[in-house]
C-alpha cells in the first residue's frame, strides 16, 4: 500500500514559503542581536567625538556651578545635560545604530569619570557639611575617647 502525498504537498508548500518568507525578518533581527552590532570605523569615530563632547560639557556644568562630584543630585544634573549635548548633536547617528539615551546616558558618565580622573585639581573629599552619622534604634555611637553613648 502507497500513498501519494503530492497532492498535500502542492497545496502546503505555498502556505509554507509565506510562513518562511514572512518569518525571514525575525530572523535576521535576532542574528542581529546574536551577533552584536558591528560598528565601522566612522561610525565609532563619531559616537566617540559626540560622547567626549557631551563628557566635557557635563564637566564644564561642574566646573561652572561648584559641585560636588560626589553630590548625586550635582552629577546626575551635570550628565543628564551631557547626554542632552550628545543626543542634540547626533540624534540621526545614534537612531541609525540603535544606541539608546540610556546608553549614551552611561557612556557620558563613564567618560565623565575618565575626566575628573586625568584632573590634578579633583580630589575625592568626602561631603562633610550637613552630613549626621545614621543610627538604628538600639545601637550605639562611638565617640572620640572610645566611649560609646547608648541611643534610644
Amino acid at each position: 500500500m502507497e500513498i501519494d502525498l503530492a497532492p498535500l504537498v502542492r497545496a502546503l508548500a505555498p502556505l509554507a514559503l509565506a510562513a518562511f518568507t514572512a518569518a525571514v525578518p525575525y530572523g535576521l533581527v535576532l542574528a542581529r542581536r546574536a551577533i552584536g552590532l558591528k560598528l565601522t570605523s566612522q561610525q565609532q569615530a563619531s559616537v566617540i567625538a559626540a560622547v567626549d563632547s557631551g563628557a566635557q560639557a557635563a564637566y564644564g556644568f561642574l566646573a561652572t556651578c561648584g559641585g560636588s562630584v560626589l553630590e548625586a543630585s550635582t552629577r546626575n544634573a551635570a550628565v543628564a545635560i551631557g547626554a542632552n549635548h550628545v543626543v542634540a548633536g547626533v540624534a540621526p547617528v545614534l537612531k541609525a545604530l540603535n544606541i539608546t539615551p540610556q546608553r549614551v546616558h552611561a557612556m557620558v558618565d563613564a567618560r565623565l569619570g575618565g575626566l575628573l580622573a586625568a584632573d590634578p585639581t579633583v580630589s575625592i573629599v568626602p561631603v562633610t557639611k550637613g552630613v549626621q552619622p545614621v543610627t538604628l534604634p538600639g545601637t550605639a555611637i562611638v565617640s572620640g575617647e572610645g566611649q560609646a553613648s547608648a541611643q534610644a
